[in-house]
């Protein structure tokens, strides 16, 4: 009995929409759909890919708008799609969504989906870029069967800001395992791990160090709480991080605030925390914060992107404006000095994570969306339910 063929396109990306693509994967049911995955030649995680047992597709995809380059990987996918064919393309992030369904749209793709995973309308980005791809998005919406988002915010902006019609997207919350969240984790040990002196309270970051991250804000809100006795880690890498060692040499922190590098076991880290901070200026459903819940974290979080639908202001968390490490500071403070409020926070965001963000929640949904479009379509390979 033959599966249907579906093939995820991503550009190069780490954290989130990583970890989202990878379940996706993982768990995508696989006596129904024969699952490949199309990323650029430099992945950092074909390993990974290749222990779930999926078909890999080398891609050149570069994360910048690359004329020449993008249309040789369009025609190159558009090529593969007829050739195998796959009956699902579905594409993740804005890159990938460019460059992937106008290779659909040359192959005659049956089904194409687009999820996005956070906001395509960049502040730093130019002015004829923003037009460039909001114009590019109206065309391509036409010929793409659903666009999902990860959360209610950015469905409306996608629809608002893009005129996309509301019946063409959908939002599916990004979910987590809650069993690989490690209940029992160990401070001392995460000291040891991160370098990170055995004394006081710790206030972590995970986030790759970029600037829609915000993660300046945390070290400038470190710099206003050195009268406490908490140690401030940043656990991810990426391109700022120079830059930021610079500020907490210049802030003189060098003894309170850790730029620990990038980890793999985040789930085992994040328990050991007394404090989890989101200083993003731009998110869409982040994993990390879900994640930091699960493991009943007290949070203190951006009002960016979804983190409101999952922060209620007081109740699972604390929610302070974008680009104010005044403000962030304070919300920390708080928390500091009221460990049983925080042990609060922390417990009721562990039940809206496991009640409403598992795993089993995102994939359900996710198939269920591909076999409505498939039923839609009048496709039928006799295994789909």
């Amino acid at each position: 009995m033959s599966k249907i063929k579906v093939l995820h396109l991503i550009r190069p990306a780490a954290g989130g929409m990583k970890k989202h693509l990878l379940d996706l994967v993982r768990y995508t049911d696989r006596k129904q759909f024969e699952v490949e995955v199309a990323v650029p030649e430099d992945c950092s995680y074909k390993q990974e890919l290749r222990q779930m047992e999926v078909k890999i597709l080398p891609v050149s995809l570069a994360g910048n708008i690359s004329p020449i380059y993008d249309w040789r990987a369009i025609w190159y996918l558009a090529h593969y799609l007829k050739k195998n064919k796959i009956i699902i393309l579905h594409t993740h992030g804005s890159k990938a969504a460019l460059v992937g369904r106008m290779a659909a749209l040359f192959a005659g793709t049956p089904v194409v989906l687009f999820t996005v995973h956070n906001s395509i309308f960049y502040d730093h980005w130019s002015r004829w870029k923003k037009k460039f791809m909001a114009e590019t998005e109206k065309l391509l919406a036409k010929k793409t069967d659903k666009i999902i988002t990860v959360s209610n915010q950015l469905r409306r902006q996608v629809v608002e800001v893009e005129k996309i019609p509301e019946d063409k997207v959908v939002t599916i919350y990004n979910g987590i395992n809650l069993r690989e969240i490690d209940s029992h984790a160990s401070k001392r040990k995460l000291c040891k791990s991160l370098g990170l002196p055995p004394l006081g309270r710790i206030v972590g970051v995970v986030a790759r160090l970029a600037p829609q991250k915000g993660v300046v804000y945390f070290i400038k809100a470190a710099s206003l709480l050195k009268e406490y006795r908490a140690n401030f880690v940043v656990i991810g890498d990426g391109p700022l991080r120079n830059e930021l060692e610079i500020k907490i040499k210049k802030l003189g922190l060098q003894d309170r605030v850790f730029l620990a590098g990038y980890r793999s076991d985040i789930f085992r880290l994040l328990p050991a925390l007394d404090i989890f901070v989101l200083p993003s200026l731009t998110e869409g459903l982040p994993l990390t914060i879900l994640e930091a819940m699960a493991a009943a974290r007290p949070v203190v979080a951006t009002k960016v992107g979804g983190v409101p639908e999952l922060i209620n202001q007081g109740i699972t968390g604390l929610l302070v404006e974008p680009g104010n490490p005044g403000e962030l500071a304070g919300a920390i403070a708080e928390l500091l000095e009221n460990p049983s409020r925080a042990k609060e926070l922390g417990i009721a965001g562990k039940k809206i994570v496991s009640e409403n963000f598992c795993i089993d929640s995102m994939i359900e949904a996710t198939m269920k969306l591909y076999k409505e479009l498939l039923n839609d379509k009048g496709i039928s390979r006799g295994c789909i339910n």
